[in-house]
């Protein structure tokens, strides 16, 4: 098996959860537009709109806590790592914490994408 130091992970970990806490928070924050937009507009057009948005956050928001759930879970097979080979991470769980961070921006991508078609959403609203 081949290692890497612990060094070359830096903060990756902690990095990628203070995104998604930021984006749960904007995600409960467009929710909130949403309940305002949908209390105010009560058309066909507007309902069916709003439980698309209102779906997509969901989604979102699981996919948010799933990435959040392996996101402790590599982070406790590190530790795991560097107590039994001094300090050195097995190769693949560095691969993987490398997968998931990629995962995690194509999910902050995601996010700006529907965030941008909610704001048209609003617009018309308006």
């Amino acid at each position: 098996m081949s290692y890497t130091n612990t060094v070359k992970l830096g903060n990756k970990h902690e990095e990628m959860r203070r995104l998604l806490d930021f984006y749960e928070k904007e995600i409960q924050f467009l929710q909130k537009l949403l309940t305002e937009v949908v209390e105010k507009n009560t058309g066909k057009e507007t309902t069916v709109a709003s439980e698309h948005y209102q779906n997509q956050f969901m989604i979102q928001l699981k996919n948010l806590d799933e990435y959040r759930n392996r996101i402790i879970h590599n982070k406790h097979l590190v530790f795991s790592e560097i107590g039994e080979h001094a300090g050195k991470v097995d190769n693949r769980i560095h691969d993987d914490l490398s997968d998931l961070e990629e995962q995690v921006f194509r999910f902050e991508h995601i996010i700006k994408e529907l965030r941008e078609e909610f704001k048209r959403f609003l617009l018309q609203c308006m």
